[in-house]
């Protein structure tokens, strides 16, 4: 997909408001504003790896996206809280599976559900817990190579900055989109 189309195909989307390939610079940048946040305590609870952002800048090409409060985020699991292998909690974004899982015994707080029998792993093994955040699954966008991450605050801060928008307006995110195969 040339960089021509991959832009037509962008901001076609509801809710991208702007679209520039990213500079060799830019996502140098990016990539160790993200290696700097993962290195922090998330939630107050364990380190985190940005799976969607660190797989979209391993693309030939990546684009960073200015989004509005339109855009239409993915029903999906964004984030996982795993531990080795295993996964203790996520979010899920269906009522009924919500219910459902509470009703098993599980630990829901809004849309962030924590599994009961992988609740021992929190106390014996802290250190070894992470929160992944995936890949946004843009329907709009399957099957065509892409992959989507949302970035970090310093990231997105830093993508605000470059494209000079507000840096302050909650309606106002950023996403990142690698395309193509991975970068040699």
């Amino acid at each position: 997909m040339s960089e021509g189309n991959v832009l037509e195909k962008l901001m076609g989307l509801k809710g991208i408001i702007k679209a520039t390939l990213l500079s060799q610079e830019d996502r140098a940048e990016i990539e160790r504003l993200e290696r700097e946040a993962e290195g922090k305590v998330l939630m107050g609870l364990c380190k985190g790896i940005n799976l969607g952002v660190r797989e979209a800048l391993r693309k030939k090409a990546v684009y960073a996206c200015i989004t509005n409060a339109s855009l239409r985020w993915p029903k999906t699991s964004l984030v996982k809280i795993v531990c080795d292998e295993e996964t203790i909690g996520e979010d899920v974004y269906d009522e009924g599976e919500l219910e459902k899982l509470k009703n098993e015994g599980n630990i829901v707080m809004g849309n962030l559900v924590f599994y009961k029998d992988k609740m021992r792993l929190i106390k014996e093994k802290i250190d070894k817990i992470s929160l992944i955040m995936l890949p946004l699954q843009i329907p709009e966008l399957a099957g065509l190579g892409i992959v989507v991450g949302s970035p970090s605050p310093p990231a997105d801060l830093y993508l605000k900055k470059k494209f000079g928008v507000s840096e302050d307006d909650p309606n106002i995110g950023t996403i990142v989109v690698g395309v193509g195969g991975d970068q040699e």
